[in-house]
């Protein structure tokens, strides 16, 4: 079936367009394959304990001297390797502007002219997003006992059909009664603001289905009852007469789903914290746990460098110690964890809900316009203007969305 003269001229634009999609989107190929995003669209989230101010040129080593090095320099490294969309890093003094990790970005991961890092701070975690960041709060009520970040990631309407809403803590270390104590009612409040959140009403409402990240440094040990962790998962509030009665996490009403990345994406290992010269075994102190009935991770890794091949730390620019604070005593403290989130889309044109317009939707949108493809959500789909029905008029806006993708 030939086209209608009314499309012919609109089609010739479409062709010449099919060109410039193929050769989209290799970006970054040279990297090793487990620090590749799967797609543009996914948001890749960094979540690292730094190790209280060492990311900073200007913080003192003398003040820390288990720190063998400045770590600025490294943190550079890993963090243009990993080209994170969001960071949420522990272990930034209370007494610094949170605007210092985003003048740090603005540099090493520039965005577009005229936009740069939004950031919040809460006790000693920070946000940093290439995203406005809304409905900022620095603790819980009833209170975690320590305070955290939190911050509504609003992420562009024109792709995504929903924001995510991230919670960035950093749980009491130590191993006294007094410590696991702590721990416990960090979880415990963690998980009431959640039900604060699911349930109209209270200190905050987000729309149903709305992504939530629990995440960061829990210090969740291999000699604790690591209690606070199940309540994470679970909602299995302890202490009820201060946080309210359990809570499922999840917006289906089930348990919360603990991303739990391997080393490099392969693994074996997956602990985040190692101390070869201590007493304590390495373990994944660090966590990141989310709502999976509303979020896919579709790829996840915790960086460590010392086990990369000498050329895929030369391709991704990387060094070998640049996870370690002191290569001479094995002190890793804690790797940076990162997950890839696959977030509902809303993007016009995008018919397999990749989250972008490539020749996949290009192959349907040309069939729909032929008529060879009758399904009435396609049709919808091709419906680019929404005037009703899908015609030559439409690809004018396909080729807009394509091409701006």
């Amino acid at each position: 079936m030939m086209p209608s003269k009314p499309m012919a001229a609109g089609w010739c634009v479409l062709l010449a367009a099919t060109s410039l999609l193929a050769g989209a989107g290799i970006a970054r190929a040279e990297l090793p394959t487990f620090l590749q995003k799967p797609s543009p669209r996914h948001i890749r989230v960094l979540c690292y304990n730094i190790n209280w101010d060492a990311i900073f040129e200007d913080d003192d080593p003398d003040n820390h001297p288990w720190r063998a090095y400045d770590m600025s320099d490294q943190f550079v490294r890993v963090v243009t390797a990993i080209a994170p969309d969001i960071v949420c890093l522990q272990e930034i003094n209370s007494d610094r502007d949170p605007q210092d990790v985003a003048e740090i970005l603005d540099i090493t991961l520039p965005l577009g002219f005229g936009e740069s890092w939004r950031s919040h701070g809460g006790s000693d975690n920070v946000i940093a997003a290439r995203f406005d960041l809304s409905m900022t709060a620095t603790d819980t009520i009833p209170s975690t006992n320590r305070g955290q970040a939190m911050a509504l990631v609003d992420l562009p309407d024109d792709v995504y059909a929903t924001d995510l809403y991230l919670m960035n803590a950093h749980c009491k270390a130590g191993g006294s009664e007094s410590d696991i104590e702590r721990r416990q009612q960090h979880a415990d409040a963690i998980i009431h603001w959640i039900g604060d959140i699911k349930t109209p009403g209270g200190y905050i409402d987000l729309p149903t289905g709305t992504p939530i990240i629990s995440l960061g440094d829990f210090n969740v040990y291999d000699t604790d009852p690591a209690y606070h962790l199940t309540t994470l998962i679970t909602g299995d509030i302890v202490d009820e007469s201060t946080y309210g009665p359990d809570v499922a996490p999840d917006w289906d009403a089930t348990d919360n789903t603990d991303a739990l990345p391997l080393h490099n994406g392969i693994g074996p290992d997956f602990y985040t914290w190692r101390n070869d010269s201590g007493s304590f075994n390495p373990g994944a102190l660090d966590r990141i746990i989310f709502t999976d009935s509303s979020i896919t991770v579709s790829h996840a890794f915790i960086l460590n460098t010392t086990t990369m091949t000498p050329q895929d730390l030369a391709d991704a620019g990387l060094e070998f110690a640049d996870v370690v604070l002191d290569l001479s005593d094995g002190y890793y403290d804690h790797l940076p964890l990162v997950v890839d989130l696959d977030i509902p889309c809303d993007m016009p044109g995008d018919f397999d809900d990749d989250c972008d317009v490539d020749l996949i939707d290009l192959d349907v949108f040309i069939d729909v316009l032929l008529g060879e493809n009758t399904d009435p959500a396609d049709i919808a789909t091709a419906d680019m203007n929404g005037f009703g029905g899908a015609n030559g008029d439409d690809i004018g806006p396909f080729v807009e969305a394509a091409l701006s993708n």
